[in-house]
Order: structure tokens, then sequence, then C-alpha cells
């Protein structure tokens, strides 16, 4: 039996199990994925006792893509651009890190609109970064914002994220915060992009946010944060098993959640 997990803290949320347990069913893999609470304090001892059970990969979520970085062996381009892992294949006797969060949402992103003009990320961690490199790869300048703008050192500029944020001609605005999470953070002003701009929340559940709802009431194209989690869970399975994920199968249990 093959043994995957996802680490993170709170993790009790995490739809990962569902979706990559009913996955492995449909493709007859002996395997088994399962949620680990962990912080990152206990993100050493843990991963190694995950080994020795004979852990074959792992994804990781809030707090820990940042804490992993030094327990690698080797890192996907795309963890050395946005200095986050989000997924862990077992090589030999070695962690290798990749990021299939930006991966998702680079392709997610393709063809919707040029990288000419100003992006907002709304956030300071993990995913506010790999969203960062994902959007400057696009060629868009990117503006970090949040409660203590000097931890968006990632960013083209950095702002105070606050009620006195003013509107602007964003093109793109991306939630990488967990706020709107189960209808957290209900008052919160929202800033949205502009007219044909894009939308996108990291936050899946709800899946309607509120904060994309506004943006949709402003001719927005939105990117809802169960599209990306099930994106990034099947480019997973490239990481993983080197082939394509049974994607259908994928929205079919969430689909079941919702």
């Amino acid at each position: 039996m093959q043994l995957y997990a996802v680490f993170g803290q709170p993790i009790a949320h995490s739809l990962s199990p569902v979706i990559h347990n009913e996955a492995f069913r449909s493709q007859g893999i002996a395997a088994n994925y399962f949620a680990v609470e962990c912080s990152p304090s206990q993100l050493q001892d843990k991963l190694r006792a995950f080994e020795v059970l004979g852990g074959c990969g792992v994804n990781l979520t809030r707090p820990l893509k940042q804490t992993v970085l030094p327990l690698l062996a080797a890192k996907s381009e795309w963890v050395d651009s946005a200095l986050a892992a989000n997924i862990l294949r077992r090589d030999g006797e070695e962690w290798v890190g990749d990021n299939t969060d930006c991966e998702a949402l680079y392709r997610l992103l393709q063809g919707l609109k040029s990288g000419l003009g100003d992006a907002l990320v709304l956030g300071c961690g993990g995913v506010a970064r790999a969203t960062a490199a994902v959007l400057q790869r696009h060629g868009y300048r990117v503006v970090g914002a949040a409660r203590r703008p000097a931890l968006c050192g990632w960013a083209d500029e950095a702002i105070v994220w606050d009620d006195r944020l003013k509107p602007a001609p964003w093109q793109v605005v991306v939630n990488a915060t967990p706020l709107g999470q189960d209808d957290e953070g209900q008052e919160e002003r929202w800033p949205t992009p502009e007219p044909g701009g894009i939308a996108v929340d990291w936050v899946y559940r709800p899946r309607a946010t509120r904060f994309l709802q506004e943006a949709q009431a402003h001719q927005a194209i939105v990117i809802d944060g169960l599209t990306l989690l099930v994106e990034q869970a099947a480019l997973g399975w490239r990481t993983w098993f080197g082939m394509e994920a049974p994607r259908q199968v994928m929205w079919k249990a969430v689909g079941a959640w919702q």
C-alpha cells in the first residue's frame, strides 16, 4: 500500500484526501491519502516519521510551503521562483520539491489576457509568493498588499492592505489569504479588477466567495479556488506517477462534497 498525505495547520477542512482517494480507487492504485496536522516546528520530525511508514508523496499547505525548503534535496524551477513548495516526491532516500500551485495558475491564466498591466496580490505568504511568480512570468507588474507590506519582498511594489486601499485599474486581483474561507471576513472591502479583468481566489470553501461574487458583478473573469485545487491535484499525479490524472473523477469527488 502506497502512502500519500497532505500536511498543514489547520488541515481538517482539506478536500485533498477526498480527491486523491477517489482517484486512486478509479485507477486501481493500491494507495491511501490522508491529512496530517503539522506545525512548522513539527515538519522535519513528521516528515521523517512518514518516511519510516513508507510515505511516497506529500502535499503541503499553509503554513509549511516555505518551511520545507531546507529539507529538500532538489527543487523545480517553480520552487526556485516562488521560494515555496507544495508537493514532494520521494527519490530514493531524499525528498524532491515542486510547486503545482504555480503550474496550475499558470495554465489557467494562459490565453485569458496579456500581461501588460498591474496585478494586485492580497497576502504575503507562500501562496502569495507563488502567485506573484506566475503573474510576473505572464508579464504583469505585481503589487503586493498586506497588513505588513514589508513581508511582500517578492512584489514589484508593496502597499498596505486596509480600508484606504484605493480603487485602481487592476488587470488581475488575487486573494492569496484564507479570508473568505467558510464565509470568514465578510466585512472586508474587497478590491476588484477592471471590467474584463481577472479575479482569482485560492479559497475553495465556499466556491463562490464574496470576493468572486463582487468581481463578477464588475464583469470580471473569475478563477475559483476549487478549480485551482483540482488542477493542482491533477498535476500532482504527473509528479508522483508520471501520468495524466483522472480529472473527471476528481471533479465528481468534489461535486459530491458540494
